[in-house]
């Protein structure tokens, strides 16, 4: 009888300290006011990313003239096996002018340009050299940021040009639980203009703000709540706590 009575203490104290440890899901949902019973619609505003100063510009030429091609392509020489990944390594920067300088063609005004407009420029100055040339430029330098609570903090190259807040803490494993979803601050750096915004993924205007889509350089750090901070700084005293008062209800029992 006494043992049973003692199983009980012990399961209703190890309840008690489960329940005051839990999470509560009031701030860790995300878009809790999207609503369940009807749909809604959104307008959506792409961003596209343009060419500025201290970019570095990827710009592959060809036609059906490999020969005659490759004066275009000096980092693509015969011979050369990683040609492609020196290309993708060093790019064409863009100078403080808004200019990249390209082979043969000589320097080319691309600031501000969105990268299919940097295509059709440079297409436009290879008809006199080249029999239907296809241009295919990229940048190099599309990088985001991810700090703070997420599972994996890191820089990440984008590839595709596009990439929206919640696909960038996505890559990063998501927030953790002890992260601040309603208070994600993002640090954009353009045109010499720093800026910082503060997100609240709990709501559905993220999906609305400029900052929802990611720009090159942007910066998503993620603070860490209140319950990071104990768990962090009590988690020795909470493990002793809970032994203290197991050992102090075994020692009831047994004096009973």
């Amino acid at each position: 009888m006494k043992f049973t009575r003692l199983k009980n203490s012990i399961f209703m104290l190890l309840l008690s300290v489960i329940a005051t440890s839990c999470s509560s899901t009031e701030n860790i949902a995300y878009f809790k006011d999207a609503g369940t019973q009807k749909s809604t619609q959104q307008a959506i505003n792409n961003y596209v990313p343009k060419v500025q100063a201290n970019d570095i510009l990827s710009i592959e030429i060809a036609s059906l003239s490999p020969e005659a091609t490759e004066m275009f392509n000096p980092k693509s020489a015969a011979g050369n096996a990683n040609s492609l990944e020196l290309r993708q390594i060093d790019g064409y920067l863009v100078d403080k002018s808004g200019n990249v300088d390209l082979p043969v063609i000589g320097a080319l005004k691309v600031d501000a340009l969105t990268t299919d407009e940097v295509s059709d420029l440079v297409k436009s100055r290879l008809t006199n050299y080249l029999k239907d040339p296809t241009v295919k430029v990229k940048f190099l330098n599309f990088k985001i940021s991810v700090m703070g609570e997420v599972a994996r903090p890191n820089v990440y190259n984008v590839t595709n040009e596009k990439i929206t807040i919640t696909e960038a803490l996505s890559m990063a494993g998501d927030v953790t639980i002890y992260g601040l979803r309603e208070n994600v601050l993002l640090i954009r750096e353009e045109n010499g203009v720093r800026q910082f915004a503060r997100i609240n993924l709990n709501k559905t205007d993220v999906f609305t703000s400029p900052f929802y889509y990611l720009h090159k350089g942007d910066v998503i750090y993620v603070e860490p709540g209140p319950r990071k901070v104990y768990a962090s700084e009590n988690r020795t005293y909470q493990v002793l706590t809970i032994l203290v008062g197991l050992l102090n209800v075994a020692a009831i029992y047994a004096i009973k």
